[in-house]
């Protein structure tokens, strides 16, 4: 099977010509379980904007083998609306309980039965309760697809009287909630200023507003009006203990971040936990459990807690692998091409091309044969153009492993020349301690000599040793740049506080240079240099256990 990203692959003509063969592109649904960025919350749609449209909390199985024994009568007595209304109502258990395989399955053939009846609103629906699922996957382009596409159907039987305004709710809401996580602050806002004022405009609006307000607290925290968030939090929980204690999962994961932004370490873990514990009990947002564990994660690590921090990170890694994975036993058929929607409208569409071909050929025989004509045409010039293709291909594979050798001997070549260049620099350095030597035992001589030259003779002598001494290192300092540029540039960056003689002795080190040597050329002793290395190693934070030559060798 050519999927999107093998076509990716091919050359551009070669890509056309496959694009020809298709008849309809091919959705691939894939995510990288290793790049699981949770960024902001990810919450369930447990917005009660419809009543048709509610979530069930509680999940048993005798609750789901019920609702299937309903959907199967209401298909065999062609109830086909109850039917929806079930399918709907299983669909949100199993999202809701993260089986979004089984949610997929359900809410697809919601959209098979509407498309049959017509049933607009519940096509919306239908669009809206998809877009959810992608969300969850972290599918931004797609869920807003959806929800877009479930609003403009909404608009439409809106201007016609056929459903009430806050019946937008839901997806303003939704899609309040998809900017947030993308970290569009703004255009969240203004999403959920949508929702309050649907809210707010009267009529029959059955939603419950603490919902909104948990959104508008959690926003509230990240503009850092915390306390103000926190007395919103509190105000609201009642009502969700009273009414719908799954949403706590979410709302104490929301109060847990507040009180970690105010430095409450303790008070933040125990909202982390109880809404662990919320999830477990009631089976409801396990979406978002991952989550939680990554955040106490983050916690314990903070607090110096490593141990539980690793814990909690390897829970949430496990999790997301089990919920959002696309090798899931879970999740497979989710990442599968299984748009059964899009299968049933195609094999309709073949039907009636079949029809129309019959009814040409019995019309009209030297058609159908023009037509194969133009067919045998279009399939020559496909092999032309597929032969053409190949030989491009192969002249450009040609010329980009050309390039290749010629880079990697040109690197070879750079690394040989760098190479050379530092041995230089080693047997120039080891000259200077010959000739230091040499000047010391000029001093020790003239020091010693029966006759010594006058004082004043002597400090001309030894300034001029000095002096000499100096310009060598200088030269020697310059060459060393000119070869090492990158090293003295990133030693600098990385460690501002370095003094001159610690760069002189990080040069000499990083040319392998022994103690002894060390010292002879910095003309002091070796329990000095011991000494330089020490306060060296000690700016630098380096462990006993680190290597001083492989750092400095890292840094260019």
């Amino acid at each position: 099977m050519i999927n999107y990203t093998t076509l990716q692959s091919f050359p551009m003509l070669y890509r056309l010509f496959i694009l020809l063969l298709l008849f309809q592109p091919i959705f691939v649904f894939a995510k990288d379980s290793s790049n699981l960025s949770l960024n902001d919350t990810i919450v369930t749609p447990l917005y009660n904007f419809d009543s048709d449209n509610q979530l069930t909390s509680q999940y048993s199985e005798e609750t789901v083998y019920k609702l299937q024994n309903e959907y199967s009568n209401q298909i065999e007595n062609g109830d086909t609306l109850m039917a929806i209304k079930t399918l709907s109502r299983l669909g949100n258990i199993y999202s809701n309980h993260a089986s979004y395989s089984l949610a997929y399955q359900q809410f697809w053939n919601v959209l098979l039965l509407a498309d049959k009846i017509k049933d607009l609103r519940t096509i919306a629906r239908s669009h809206e309760q998809i877009a959810w699922l992608y969300s969850f996957f972290e599918r931004e382009n797609e869920a807003i697809s959806y929800f877009q596409s479930s609003l403009k159907i909404k608009k439409e039987l809106l201007k016609q009287g056929k459903i009430p305004k806050h019946s937008l709710s839901a997806n303003y809401y939704g899609l309040a909630t998809l900017f947030r996580e993308g970290g569009n602050a703004p255009k969240s806002k203004a999403y959920l200023d949508s929702c309050f004022m649907i809210h707010y405009s009267g009529g029959e609006n059955i939603s419950a507003i603490e919902y909104l307000l948990a959104e508008e607290s959690y926003y509230q925290m990240n503009q850092n009006h915390t306390q103000q968030a926190l007395q919103k939090m509190h105000a609201i929980e009642p009502y969700f203990l009273k009414n719908e204690p799954a949403y706590l999962v979410i709302l104490y994961s929301f109060m847990g971040d507040a009180y970690q932004k105010q430095g409450l370490s303790k008070k933040s873990e125990q909202y982390y936990n109880l809404s662990i514990k919320i999830s477990e009990s009631s089976k409801g947002h396990m979406n978002y459990i991952p989550r939680v564990h990554q955040k106490l994660s983050n916690l314990y690590l903070s607090m110096g807690d490593y141990k539980n921090a690793y814990q909690k990170l390897r829970e949430s890694k496990i999790l997301n692998e089990q919920l959002f994975d696309s090798r899931s036993e879970n999740n497979r058929p989710l990442f599968e091409i299984s748009d059964e929607f899009r299968k049933e409208k195609e094999a309709q569409s073949q039907l009636i091309q079949q029809q129309r071909l019959a009814q040409l050929e019995q019309e009209d025989k030297i058609w159908f044969l023009q037509k194969m004509l133009f067919s045998g045409t279009m399939i020559f010039i496909f092999i032309i153009v597929f032969f053409y293709v190949r030989h491009l291909n192969t002249k450009h594979q040609t010329e980009r492993s050309l390039a290749k050798t010629n880079q990697e001997l040109e690197n070879r070549k750079n690394k040989e020349l760098f190479e050379l260049k530092n041995k230089e620099l080693a047997i120039s350095a080891l000259q200077l301690i010959e000739k230091d030597e040499l000047f010391i035992q000029l001093k020790n001589n003239l020091t010693n000599t029966p006759t010594p030259p006058s004082d004043l003779e002597v400090r001309k002598i030894f300034k001029s040793i000095s002096n000499s001494n100096a310009q060598n290192w200088k030269q020697f300092e310059a060459r060393f740049v000119s070869v090492n540029e990158s090293f003295f540039k990133n030693l600098n960056a990385t460690y501002p506080n370095i003094t001159a003689g610690e760069k002189k002795l990080c040069a000499l080190l990083k040319l392998n240079f022994s103690s002894k040597d060390i010292a002879k050329l910095l003309g002091i002793s070796n329990d000095s240099v011991h000494t330089l290395r020490y306060r060296l190693r000690k700016k630098m934070n380096l462990d006993r256990s680190d290597n001083l030559f492989k750092h400095l060798e890292s840094l260019g």
